[in-house]
């Protein structure tokens, strides 16, 4: 999980990118995903890198495109479920907007396992969510994160990247 000059400089550029108040760039929360999976480490992986979008969202087609790329050794393969008992074993878990309400029901059937949630709702990082993206008022994408949360589920975020969060809990 080492950060060369090059991969923090994009990281906060990233994580500074503004986006149109009026539309959501997908296509950023997408990258932001990908990156946080860089930036995190499971205490095992075995064979493929999964992200399970729950629910509708655009971020699903965006994840799309990044599906079979490498994520630390590993082929990224991205699914997506409406249904908790399809959720499978993954490293991520997407929460769409629109499936908000399902977040106790996703803690319940993730609890023990190392199964990050990453929230597109703001806010639900103070409900058992790792991560959950923030629209400020500018415009600007931030992440708030769930460090023990995290720590619970025996996931590790780089200490470069959990700097360039919002960590309110």
């Amino acid at each position: 999980m080492k950060l060369s000059k090059l991969n923090l400089v994009l990281i906060a550029a990233l994580l500074s990118f503004t986006s149109k108040a009026q539309t959501t760039n997908y296509q950023v929360y997408s990258l932001y995903v990908v990156n946080i999976a860089k930036y995190s480490s499971w205490p095992a992986v075995n064979g493929e890198f999964n992200i399970t979008v729950f629910g509708k969202s655009k971020v699903y087609d965006e994840l799309l495109k990044q599906n079979g790329k490498n994520v630390n050794g590993h082929i990224l393969k991205v699914t997506q479920v409406e249904n908790v008992s399809d959720i499978g074993q993954p490293q991520i878990i997407y929460l769409a907007d629109g499936k908000s309400s399902a977040l106790d029901d996703i803690l319940k059937f993730t609890e023990g396992k190392s199964i990050m949630i990453i929230s597109e709702r703001e806010g639900l990082h103070k409900r058992g969510a790792g991560f959950s993206f923030v629209v400020m008022e500018n415009g600007t994408l931030r992440c708030d994160m769930n460090g023990t949360e995290l720590e619970k589920r025996q996931i590790k975020i780089s200490k470069n990247l959990s700097a360039l969060t919002n960590s309110s809990i």
